[in-house]
C-alpha cells in the first residue's frame, strides 16, 4: 500500500533537482539530508565521469546537398556527427555563423542550436550533481538570451552556456556578473556590441539593472533625475532613467570584433570580447549617487557599475526572492528568503557566495521538507522528470531544440530578455496542459530514448493492475495519487491493453510498449506536475 503522501526527503529532493528517483531517496536516507547538500555543492568541475562519457558518445544526423552557385558554395553532407560545437571556440561558432548560406550551409548554423539542446536535455537528465543543473536552469533564465532575436548571438550559445554560466552557478555572483558583461552573446543580444561613443545604447544598461541585479521594485523612473537618497554604502536606493543614461555610457566601449573599424584601427573578425576604447563615451558622470567621471583606465567605469549593483542590497533581495518562489512556489516561506540574503550580503565577495546562500536555504530550516509541495513542474520539467523517474537513458535528438517553443520552455524560446515567467498561473493554462499531457504520451517513444521499463517490474507487481499501478506511481511520485487518478489506472490495467492482460499472450514489443504508456500516463496526473 502506498503511503498518502511522498516521503519528506523526496519533496526536498524534488525542489531542486531534475526529479527525485527512488535511488536518489535511498541515497539521502542512507548518508542524511545535510550530507547530499553538501556533496551538491561541491560539485568538481565539469560533468561527472559517467555524463561525460555519455557526452562524449553521442552523435546527430546532418545532412543537406552540395551547392555552388554565386549566392553560395559548400560539399555535400550526410553523416552521423559527435557533438562538436559543444565545446568548439568563439572564433569557429562566429565564423560559422556569419558564413552561414555563402560558405557553410545554414544547416550547420542551426547545428549548433541542436547539439547545445540535446546536451542540456542530457545533463538534465543524467548529471549526478543535480543541485547544479537545477541552478545552471535557473541562471540561465535570469540572464535570459532569446535564440531567434540575433543570429550571431545565438550561434554562440554553446560558448554562453559552458563558460558564462555554469562555471559561475554556485560561485560568486560579482563575477558571473562580469562573465556576462563580457559575453559576446549577451552583448550582441542587448545591443551592447554596437554602442558607440556618439550614440551610447541603452538596451542593456536598462536591463543589466532592471533584469539582472536591482529588480524592477528599485526602479524609480524619471521624476527623481539624480537626487534619491543613499544607504549606508554611498550608492543610490534604486535606479532612474538618468542612471540608464550614465550607464550605457559607463559600458559603452565593451563590445566583440566584429571587424568594425574606428580611428583609423580595423578590429579582428572573431566574435571575442574586447574592450574598445575607441567606441567608449568620455562623459558619463553620477550613477547611482556616484560620479565615475574621474575613472579613466579600460574597462574601469564599466567594473565600478558591476561593483554597485552586484552588491546592492535591492539586488539581494531581488535575486534570493526569485531563488525562493523557483525552488518553493509564488508565496515563498519569508523566513527562506530572510536567511537567504542575509547570507548573501555577509558573503558577497566569497568565491561561494551563491553555494552558502543555497546551503542556507536548504539546511537554515526544515522548510525545504515541511512546506506545502505547491510548485508546478514546467512542461520541460516534467519530461526531464519522467525520463529520471523511469531511469530512461536519453541520447541526443534533432527535435530538442524546438519541441518545446510552441510552449515557450524550450531552450532560449522565451523572446524577452526577462525571461519565461515563474508562477504557477502560466504553466496552467489549458492549452498548455493539453499539449505537455501530449508530450508526456509521446516522449518515451522517442527512438533516441532506451529503456526497458518490463525488466525494471519486479514478476510479483506485473501479475496484477493494482500492483502495477502501485509499483510506478510508487516509483514517480512516491505516494498515492488522487482516488479518481488511481481507479482510472487500475481500470486502464485491468483491460486487454493492460500489462497484467498483455504479458499472457503477446510480444516483448507489445508488453513494453504497454509499460511506455502506464508511465506516460501517470506523469500526466496532477500529483506528478508538482514539484
Amino acid at each position: 500500500m502506498l503511503p498518502a503522501k511522498p516521503d519528506s526527503l523526496r519533496v526536498a529532493l524534488n525542489r531542486v533537482t531534475f526529479g527525485a528517483r527512488d535511488l536518489d531517496v535511498a541515497a539521502v536516507n542512507a548518508s542524511g539530508w545535510p550530507a547530499w547538500v553538501d556533496e551538491q555543492l561541491s560539485a568538481p568541475a565539469g560533468d561527472d565521469p559517467a555524463l561525460d562519457s555519455h557526452l562524449r558518445n553521442q552523435v546527430l544526423h546532418i545532412e543537406y546537398p552540395a551547392v555552388s552557385s554565386a549566392q553560395g558554395n559548400w560539399p555535400a553532407v550526410k553523416e552521423d556527427r559527435a557533438l562538436f560545437y559543444l565545446n568548439a571556440d568563439t572564433p569557429t561558432l562566429w565564423n560559422i555563423a556569419r558564413n552561414a548560406g555563402v560558405s557553410v550551409s545554414f544547416n550547420e548554423r542551426f547545428r549548433i542550436r541542436q547539439e547545445l539542446a540535446a546536451a542540456t536535455w542530457i545533463r538534465n537528465t543524467h548529471s549526478r550533481y543535480q543541485l547544479r543543473e537545477f541552478m545552471t536552469d535557473f541562471w540561465h533564465n535570469h540572464f535570459n538570451i532569446g535564440k531567434n532575436e540575433n543570429e550571431l548571438a545565438t550561434a554562440l550559445l554553446p560558448l554562453y552556456d559552458r563558460v558564462t554560466i555554469r562555471p559561475h552557478v554556485l560561485g560568486n555572483f560579482r563575477t558571473m556578473l562580469e562573465a556576462n558583461a563580457t559575453s559576446p552573446s549577451m552583448l550582441m543580444y542587448l545591443d551592447n556590441w554596437v554602442s558607440t561613443a556618439t550614440t551610447p545604447n541603452e538596451n542593456y544598461a536598462r536591463e543589466i539593472m532592471e533584469l539582472h541585479t536591482l529588480g524592477g521594485g528599485a526602479y524609480f523612473g524619471t521624476g527623481f533625475g539624480a537626487a534619491l537618497p543613499t544607504g549606508v554604502d554611498g550608492v543610490a536606493v534604486g535606479f532612474t532613467d538618468q542612471d540608464v543614461i550614465q550607464a550605457s555610457r559607463a559600458l559603452s566601449g565593451w563590445t566583440v570584433q566584429y571587424g568594425q573599424r574606428f580611428g583609423g584601427i580595423t578590429l579582428n573578425n572573431t566574435g571575442e570580447f574586447i574592450y574598445n576604447n575607441a567606441q567608449h563615451n568620455t562623459q558619463a558622470g553620477v550613477i547611482l549617487g556616484n560620479n565615475v567621471s574621474n575613472l579613466t583606465a579600460s574597462l574601469a567605469q564599466g567594473r565600478k557599475l558591476l561593483d554597485m549593483i552586484a552588491y546592492h542590497s535591492a539586488t539581494a533581495t531581488f535575486i534570493c526572492t526569485k531563488l525562493a518562489k523557483r525552488i518553493f512556489g509564488d508565496i515563498p516561506p519569508e523566513a527562506v528568503i530572510d536567511r537567504a540574503v542575509a547570507t548573501w550580503k555577509s558573503t558577497q565577495t566569497a568565491p561561494d557566495q551563491i553555494a552558502q546562500t543555497l546551503r542556507t536555504i536548504l539546511l537554515g530550516g526544515n522548510e525545504i521538507m515541511t512546506e506545502p509541495v505547491v510548485k508546478v513542474r514546467r512542461p520541460y520539467e516534467r519530461i526531464i522528470a519522467l525520463a529520471r523517474t523511469t531511469d530512461m537513458v536519453v541520447n541526443a535528438a534533432n527535435t530538442m531544440t524546438s519541441v518545446l517553443d510552441p510552449l515557450n520552455d524550450g531552450l532560449f524560446a522565451w523572446q524577452a530578455p526577462n525571461g519565461r515567467p515563474d508562477f504557477n498561473s502560466y504553466w496552467l493554462a489549458t492549452g498548455a496542459s493539453v499539449a505537455t499531457w501530449n508530450l508526456l504520451l509521446q516522449f518515451p517513444y522517442f527512438p533516441e530514448v532506451k529503456t526497458s521499463l518490463a525488466l525494471q517490474t519486479p514478476l510479483n507487481s506485473a501479475n496484477s493492475a493494482i500492483a502495477v499501478v502501485e509499483y510506478w506511481v510508487g516509483r514517480m511520485v512516491g505516494a498515492q495519487l488522487s482516488d479518481a487518478a488511481m481507479t482510472m489506472l487500475v481500470a486502464d490495467q485491468a483491460g486487454a491493453n493492460g500489462v497484467p492482460n498483455l504479458l499472457r499472450k503477446n510480444s516483448d514489443f507489445v508488453i513494453e510498449s504497454a509499460y511506455r504508456r502506464l508511465v506516460s500516463l501517470i506523469a500526466t496526473a496532477e500529483e506528478f506536475s508538482m514539484r
